[in-house]
């Protein structure tokens, strides 16, 4: 069963939810689950099989902002979804039921902002630091003020500063690079947080809001001697609590900004209401598509080792959200012979293919998937093609180094590539260049790139956006394609109609 625990602003002190967050990160020990950290909460998910309604009622209203100090604020929608991405990136293996109750909550939290007006007006965080420091009646113009840390946060505050005025500001963190890349366009200094106790001595406004997982300044970093406006929009805290022992540093934490600005919210009622009745039938459609999982049998299915592979099995199994399945991972005589060449005409017709036809023979597997274009021109008389999806793109790219295109490469350019097709397309219109044959998976392929052992590689194009890989395109190139390119084929024996109509939705055959 999928269970929770969590401890929030509602139930907990600021210091007890940050001994609390230092206990589960002592803790934690890799087993598969959610951890998700926000301003206000700090919560784990973890189990499997059944979603009980009042958990996914419980994640819906965090995700939809109804659960945080300032009702129907955004930024817990990405905090979400980056805590369970962080769990995918991990090498977690979620359970089905948690991928479902996630997937769920990121579509419900996506709804009712769409089609509510609950985060219309909604006080953030940057909003309530700029009115605290208004409300000081500091002198925006002359005050020297000092942000830690780089994130959509401390960007929306700098934003507001400038348009109140501010002229000296400073920001700081802990990787200067990456301050530099947020501070240029506002034309504002940047320091590294090693040299904190320099700049902070000249500070009158203090903002600190980074990811520490413990505090960064202390009594020592401060001026004693200059009257100083600290607010600390971290969690765990970044500014000591000890600070306001010096009776010129005036200190606001997290909950004291969302108290302050619990006056200025008018929450309508019936948008609370919409998005309440919207999370009512989310769950319902989530207790009809575990129901309907119940129903079927665990598919038992076979591909390739790469990572691109698995990525297509996603793909597919996207499409039937209430199948559960297990994954088996094969690798083929082509991933074994990395040194067998593709453009000579000699390599095996199923070298891409032949374990993962075996494993479906012997009943190791129900069904393989596959790049279509992988497929064999006969397949095993005891296989057939259950489905063939239509490809999202048919286009192949070129990746180059400096990113110079097919015709600024220069003549006696080394291009690789796996495909007799793509070489004759590529003669015709560079016939000065040399055609190297590569192999490996596309993060090889375009690491050769990257290494100088290639100038450029071609690859499909859908490869590398279902890598995620699309800033290695230099352009797209125009060639004929393999006609089966891009286009994602299951395999299972013959004979199994159960499966054919399982996978039917959205096939081309």
């Amino acid at each position: 069963m999928i269970q929770y625990i969590s401890t929030n602003h509602l139930n907990t002190s600021l210091d007890e939810r940050e001994n609390y967050f230092k206990r589960l990160c002592r803790n934690t020990n890799g087993s598969p689950s959610v951890f998700l950290q926000t301003c206000n909460r700090v919560e784990l998910y973890y189990g499997d099989g059944e979603v009980p309604d009042e958990v996914a009622r419980h994640l819906f209203r965090v995700v939809c902002g109804l659960e945080s100090a300032i009702v129907g604020e955004r930024a817990v929608q990405g905090q979400v979804k980056e805590a369970y991405q962080k769990a995918l990136n991990n090498g977690m293996k979620l359970s089905a039921g948690l991928h479902k109750l996630f997937e769920c909550a990121l579509q419900i939290g996506k709804r009712v902002r769409t089609e509510t007006q609950i985060s219309q007006g909604a006080v953030s965080h940057s909003l309530a630091a700029i009115e605290i420091i208004e409300q000081q009646h500091m002198d925006l113009v002359n005050a020297h003020i000092t942000i830690i840390g780089v994130n959509k946060l401390t960007e929306d505050i700098v934003k507001f500063l400038k348009n109140k005025g501010a002229k000296v500001m400073i920001l700081a963190n802990r990787t200067e690079e990456k301050a530099r890349r947020m501070a240029e366009p506002y034309g504002i200094d940047v320091r590294p947080l090693s040299e904190k106790g320099d700049f902070l001595k000249d500070t009158d406004i203090l903002i600190s809001a980074t990811s520490s997982e413990q505090a960064i300044i202390y009594m020592e970093d401060l001026n004693t001697e200059r009257p100083l406006l600290a607010i600390d929009l971290a969690f765990p805290r970044d500014i000591d609590p000890a600070v306001t022992e010096y009776n010129n540093v005036t200190l606001y934490n997290l909950q004291d900004v969302e108290h302050k600005v619990q006056d200025n919210i008018a929450i309508r009622s019936d948008e609370v209401n919409k998005a309440e009745q919207m999370i009512e039938h989310e769950i319902g459609v989530l207790r009809e598509i575990m129901e309907r999982r119940r129903s079927y049998k665990t598919v038992r299915i076979v591909a390739r080792s790469s990572k691109l592979s698995q990525l297509q099995v996603q793909e597919v199994m996207n499409r039937l959200p209430h199948v559960l399945y297990e994954l088996k991972i094969q690798q083929s005589f082509g991933d074994k012979h990395q040194k067998i060449s593709l453009l000579d005409g000699k390599a095996p017709d199923d070298m891409f293919t032949r374990e993962l036809d075996q494993a479906l023979l012997r009943g190791e597997a129900d069904i393989a998937i596959h790049s279509a274009k992988d497929l064999p021109e006969k397949l095993n008389d005891g296989l057939e093609v259950i489905a063939l999806y239509e490809a999202f793109d048919k286009t192949d790219s070129l990746v180059s180094r400096d990113h110079l295109t097919l015709a600024q490469l220069p003549p006696g350019s080394r291009i690789g590539t796996s495909s007799q097709l793509r070489r004759k397309e590529l003669m015709a219109l560079r016939p000065d260049v040399e055609i190297v044959g590569i192999r490996g998976c596309i993060e090889d392929r375009v690491q050769l790139v990257r290494s100088g052992k290639v100038d450029a590689a071609i690859v499909a194009t859908c490869a590398l956006k279902r890598l995620g890989m699309q800033d290695e395109i230099t352009e797209v190139l125009p060639f004929a394609t393999h006609p089966m390119q891009g286009r994602l084929a299951i395999t299972a024996r013959k004979g199994r109609e159960d499966l054919k109509t399982l996978f039917s939705k959205g096939s081309i055959l």
